[in-house]
């Protein structure tokens, strides 16, 4: 195959990526409540003056870093004209969804990493003359650890991240975990070309590898364990200069995040002492949202891939050698996350990115090798990648089927039906029945006041409209009350009241 067919190659995953997530936009839900209000609404607070303020930002646990980011493009929409809070919720989506293709383009430089690691082409200094790539085709260049190279691998690694249902469907939340997965997914991989870089000095890169892992390790402090591993990986592959560079460059990221708690909570590192303190100390997350038995990842994992787990667990067992810091890794953040009693799904979400790129890596490889020598069967090349594109699709098709449920149920029309009562001119104050399972003020989109039910409230003529399930309680005492149902979302219907 030549350079240009494997680069249309890669553009076609892409695309397959980008056609993926934008499906995802339109039909993934919210799913968490803390995706608007602990990244979304606090910053929605800040500019407008009308947010739900929780208990973690009372508290002071949370840091402004993700908040502030998402709040300057937020900034940027309202000067720019867009108003509509919803509106606002959808282009910060569409936002996360395409810097998550970020994923994509670690896949094919981690999957190709490894597949020239563990190929059996001979590793030389020098990079072959320009203009030979071009004219000889990839497969005819000689053995160097050149990006072209291993492309099997990148190719398969890259359609496992571009595709992956639980990646594309959390790629479209808001979460830190993804913006954390993002940054420290390209840091390993990077680091991992460290290692095998021609020359070895490669001060750049390892800046931008510093950078990486100190920003994902500050939006996201549990995935920490990632740290070690990376300066392991350097350690082991003698990087010891470049190992310094990336130390004094995450260092120096992590120290912004100090002084942005400095400025926003008045004390150095202040969200993440508050947090440790919170949940380790006084055992607060355990209190407040309940345990789970240690196993509980891993059949999460095995749930979201029942069949094709054992598959990817093989692949990276066979390429242990050359990817072992991405399976360690992988690994490493399951099983710190198994320690604590509060657990939900998207915590361990590095999990995926990780385990994709080096079991793709392998796929590619064994899918390559049809010509070498010691290859067995089948040493046709074309069944041999027929066979790895098999696996491949076979791996989407299992975790498309087992991709669907959430740890908490948010109904659209709930979500729809608040952004109506939002729109009407005649609205004075919303009464609903879930404040935390709606997207608060900034899908309200309005400065006036909403609070949650209770019964007293309804003689309140503050209050215009009412929000609950149909054929509730709730709606039925709203109903006696003097409302009358003016629109209708699914399960749930918005009550007026009556004029008198």
């Amino acid at each position: 195959m030549t350079k240009r067919k494997v680069t249309l190659a890669l553009g076609a995953v892409f695309v397959l990526g980008l056609v993926a997530r934008i499906i995802a936009l339109v039909s993934e839900n919210p799913h968490h409540p803390d995706e608007f209000f602990q990244y979304l609404e606090p910053a929605w607070h800040h500019l407008t003056g009308a947010g739900v303020e929780t208990w973690e930002w009372r508290r002071g646990v949370r840091s402004w870093a993700l908040p502030g980011y998402n709040g300057a493009w937020m900034a940027l929409l309202l000067k720019l004209g867009l108003h509509s809070g919803v509106g606002v919720a959808r282009l910060l989506r569409l936002h996360w969804a395409l810097l998550s293709l970020a994923l994509v383009w670690a896949g094919w430089r981690g999957g190709s990493l490894v597949a020239r690691r563990l190929g059996a082409h001979p590793q030389l200094a020098s990079e072959p003359p320009r203009g030979a790539e071009t004219r000889e085709g990839i497969e005819t260049l000689p053995g160097v650890p050149s990006r072209d190279r291993g492309w099997q691998g990148g190719l398969a690694a890259a359609t496992l991240c571009a595709c992956f249902p639980w990646l594309v469907r959390f790629s479209v939340h808001t979460f830190s975990e993804l913006a954390s997965t993002l940054c420290l997914t390209v840091a390993l991989v990077l680091a991992g070309e460290l290692v095998e870089a021609v020359p070895a000095r490669r001060y750049v890169k390892a800046l931008f590898v510093g950078a990486m892992l100190g920003l994902g390790v500050g939006l996201r402090v549990q995935y920490g364990l990632v740290a070690p591993v990376l300066g392991i990986w350097l350690l082991v592959g003698r990087r010891f200069r470049q190992l310094a560079v990336v130390v004094l460059a995450s260092v120096a990221v992590l120290l912004l995040f100090g002084f942005l708690d400095l400025i926003t909570w008045k004390s150095f590192f202040a969200s993440y002492v508050r947090y440790v303190q919170f949940n380790f100390v006084e055992g607060g997350a355990d209190a407040f949202f309940g345990t789970l038995p240690m196993k509980w990842y891993w059949a999460q994992l095995f749930h979201r891939l029942p069949y094709g787990l054992a598959v990817l667990a093989l692949a990276c067992a066979l390429g242990l050698r050359q990817s072992w810091a991405l399976v360690l890794a992988a690994v490493a953040v399951v099983g710190l996350h198994s320690f604590l009693g509060h657990k939900e799904e998207r915590f361990v979400t590095l999990f995926w990115p990780l385990v994709l790129i080096a079991a793709g890596g392998y796929i590619g490889t064994w899918a390559g090798r049809a010509k070498a020598d010691h290859a067995r069967w089948p040493r046709s090349p074309r069944l041999r990648l027929s066979l790895a594109a098999a696996v491949i699709v076979g791996l989407l098709v299992d975790g498309g089927l087992h991709c669907g449920g959430n740890d908490f149920t948010l109904p659209p029309a709930r979500f729809a039906a608040q952004a109506w009562v939002g729109r009407q001119a005649d609205l004075t104050g919303l009464i609903y029945d879930e404040p935390l399972y709606v997207g608060g003020y900034l899908w309200f989109g309005r400065s006036l006041p909403q609070v949650q039910f209770k019964s007293d409230l309804l003689d309140n003529p503050l209050f215009s409209h009412v929000l609950a399930r149909r054929d509730s309680n709730q709606a039925r005492l709203a109903e006696r009350a003097g409302f009358e149902v003016v629109h209708s979302a699914g399960d749930f219907v918005v009550l007026k009241r009556r004029r008198p």
